[in-house]
């Protein structure tokens, strides 16, 4: 393992720490200019306005972004796919700043795993949910992107909007606006409800869309306890 500063100031760890340097720099590059040239920039594909993560433009601005690179992992061992991801979702958790008293956090993680190819981007598909039911119990947010994935924007399910030049996973604190991914699950919504209720019932949330949302989980799963009571 090896630890440095990228252009960009990011801090990079890097998995072996030894005959990477050149595939590094170049895989490093790639992955900055996705996230500056498209994560941090508006596409009318979305169904909304601004980025399209909004968080991404100021925490890379704060130099709020980590990088763990691991080389020779193929993504092709489920198990060892999702014990490398755990590790990593505990220590940023350890070690990521909290939320600000507005819920939020600009802390991120990309967990970048280069050699994965067709049949690797298959298999962290398949991992996802997994490692999402992992994450989502400790108050983060994990998403899977790679050349071919085919998650769908919330607004446009026509726009597969998780797409990136390689296999990578992001991670970072769960926020207010996480309701567009949190709402049809019940032990997810009751993790974000306890985090965030608290927005909803004070005004905080002028978003439509979410306020619709929380309030339809609200209603099914309320509804969906008391027919288990009775």
């Amino acid at each position: 393992m090896t630890e440095l500063r990228a252009r960009d100031r990011v801090f990079i760890t890097v998995f072996p720490g030894y005959g990477h340097e050149v595939r590094l720099g170049q895989d490093l590059e790639r992955v900055l200019g996705w996230l500056h040239d498209y994560v941090s920039a508006p596409t009318p594909h979305l169904g909304r306005n601004g980025p399209v993560c909004p968080f991404v433009p100021s925490a890379l601005g704060d130099n709020a972004v980590r990088f763990s690179f691991y080389y020779g992992v193929d993504g092709r061992d489920p198990r060892g796919l999702h014990s490398l991801l755990a590790d990593e979702l505990r220590e940023f958790d350890r070690t990521a700043a909290p939320p600000s008293k507005a819920g939020t956090s600009l802390a991120s993680l990309l967990v970048v795993l280069p050699d994965t190819g067709p049949e690797g981007w298959v298999i962290m598909d398949q991992a996802y949910g997994g490692i999402k039911e992992f994450a989502v119990a400790t108050g983060l947010m994990v998403g899977q992107f790679h050349p071919a994935c085919d998650e769908r924007a919330v607004r446009n399910p026509d726009f597969p909007v998780s797409r990136a030049p390689v296999g990578l996973f992001a991670v970072r604190r769960m926020a207010p606006h996480d309701i567009l991914f949190l709402h049809s699950d019940p032990e997810w919504f009751a993790v974000y409800r306890q985090r965030f209720g608290s927005h909803y019932t004070r005004g905080k949330v002028r978003d439509p869309l979410m306020r619709e949302l929380y309030q339809n989980a609200v209603r099914e799963f309320e509804a969906a306890n008391r027919s288990i009571v009775t």
